[in-house]
Formats: C-alpha cells, structure tokens, sequence
C-alpha cells in the first residue's frame, strides 16, 4: 500500500500454496521479506465479477509452471 502496490487482503491457504507452486514464487510472512527472488512469475492478473452478487474474483493467468491448476 506504501508503494502504490495491488494486494490482496486474504488468501486461504490451500490457494496460497497453490499459487506459490504455480507461479515458483515462496511465500513469506511478511512484506519486508519479500525480494524479487521470492517472487514468483504471471502473464497476466486480472479481477472479475461474476455471479448475482457480482463476487470478484482473481485469475492468474500464464503462470511459470501452468500445469498446475486451482479448483
């Protein structure tokens, strides 16, 4: 947020590591950990809605290893 940085407040942690696997990213604790050899790589983020309610929901797309997939 002090850096004009997009996050995401709260990601279960099933999906965390998924996501870790499937980016090659680490996950780490805390933001003053975070380097640019802990993050992982995407081609593209991108928020929609859906739904009545219109949820919104993240999809993380052209992940490093995109075999993986999050159900």
């Amino acid at each position: 947020m002090h850096r004009k940085l997009p996050a995401v407040r709260w990601v279960g942690g099933v999906e965390l590591e998924l996501l870790a696997i499937a980016t090659g990213g680490r996950i780490v604790p805390r933001f003053q950990e975070l380097t640019a050899e802990k993050l992982g790589k995407t081609g593209l983020v991108r928020e929609k809605s859906f739904g009545t309610t219109k949820d919104p929901m993240l999809y993380i797309e052209h992940c490093a290893n995109s075999f993986v997939g999050v159900s």
